[in-house]
């Protein structure tokens, strides 16, 4: 597997704007699908933003800040109420990325996304501009939100198709590094994260 180290230790975060509409209920996307363009037109304004800690009364952030301290980039955020949340930020709000609570998980943005049962796994539905819309057969019978254990002891939580990574996930290393993207047929791919647990940094890379 080869990848492009496109932005060299910055720190967290990305927003994107829904893409893809479509009309009819039952072929609706998980999330919105964002070309490869706009996240390689995001990376490079974000490049040369460093990492931060940013608390608030509603959890604490760790991730991109720009020169004024706000939160812009990858990153991750413990809420109170989301729980951990993961994912790309633009202007302090969540643009696309990973909420994993207690019982749910939602991936995508804040206005289209589709939530897991993370007891089971299973897709529960798909919810698009305040419509909440049933998932297809197809999706239900293929799609979950797993956890997989790995010999070495590392571990990934996130979408899986046919019980392989693909979607959005996270992948945690024994080190404590943990890796945000991505994933096609059990690989990562396009543009990621690499938070590194000893020098407080993040990695952006690309892979194809």
């Amino acid at each position: 597997m080869k990848f492009n180290v496109k932005c060299l230790l910055v720190a967290f975060g990305i927003a994107f704007l829904p893409l893809k509409i479509s009309a009819q209920a039952n072929m609706v996307d998980k999330y919105p699908i964002i070309p490869f363009e706009y996240k390689a037109a995001y990376v490079d304004q974000i490049s040369e933003y460093v990492s931060g800690v940013v608390k608030s009364m509603s959890g604490q952030y760790f991730g991109q800040v720009t020169p004024a301290g706000e939160i812009y980039g990858y990153g991750s955020f413990f809420a109170d109420s989301d729980g951990e949340v993961y994912g790309l930020y633009r202007n302090g709000n969540l643009a696309f990325g990973i909420k994993k609570g207690t019982q749910i998980a939602k991936v995508g943005t804040n206005d289209h996304y589709i939530a897991y049962d993370l007891s089971t796994g299973n897709p529960l539905y798909i919810m698009k501009y305040n419509e909440k819309i049933n998932v297809t057969k197809e999706i239900k019978d293929k799609n979950k939100f797993l956890v997989l254990l790995y010999p070495n002891g590392d571990k990934y939580v996130g979408e899986t198709l046919n019980n392989e990574r693909h979607g959005y996930g996270l992948y945690f290393y024994t080190n404590g590094d943990f890796y945000y993207g991505e994933y096609k047929n059990n690989k990562q791919c396009g543009y990621g994260a690499l938070f590194r647990q000893k020098n407080s940094n993040i990695i952006i890379q690309c892979w194809e």
